[in-house]
């Protein structure tokens, strides 16, 4: 697609900041988190002790590898059911509390955004895309928190809409 804007690596592309793995500081619920993929992975933890070094973990990828390995009895219940509803929050979040990076995401104007996973597995596939195959969940979230703001600047008021809810997965 030509009008396609790739994104994973959290440091070395143009839109790297559209990553969760980014590392800007996002405060959700009163809880400051280190980055997106920080929070998103604190919160599937069932106990506190893992959830707080999911939370304070050296790099947002370590945060990711260990909380994308959490046992069925080490996640949250209901963890299935609610962890798209919880990467909106964040993204809005994220997006809200840093101009910069949502004027990041405004300057990709109608591009299709793909979060471009580098390995492939169930999680990749649905929060990106993996050599052009997957959901692209991911993409679809930040394109939608995009028309978000789009709308509120054409209004002259601040997007207080919900992001569309791309459906359930990993």
């Amino acid at each position: 697609m030509d009008n396609e804007i790739r994104f994973f690596d959290p440091r070395n592309e143009t839109h790297s900041g559209l990553s969760n793995l980014f590392e800007r500081p996002i405060e959700l619920d009163g809880i400051p988190y280190l980055t997106a993929e920080h929070a998103y992975q604190a919160a599937k933890a069932r106990d506190p002790q893992i959830r707080a070094w999911l939370m304070a973990a050296p790099t947002p990828e370590l945060s990711a590898i260990v909380g994308d390995s959490l046992t069925a009895e080490q996640t949250v219940p209901g963890w299935n059911d609610r962890h798209v509803d919880l990467m909106s929050r964040i993204l809005r979040a994220k997006y809200d509390q840093h101009a910069d990076l949502q004027a990041l995401l405004l300057s990709t104007g109608d591009a299709k955004l793909v979060e471009w996973a580098p390995e492939d597995g169930a999680v990749a596939r649905f929060w990106g895309e993996f050599q052009g195959r997957g959901e692209n969940t991911l993409g679809k979230m930040l394109m939608g928190l995009r028309a978000v703001y789009r709308h509120a600047d054409r209004q002259g008021e601040p997007g207080d809409q919900a992001l569309p809810k791309p459906g359930s997965g990993p």
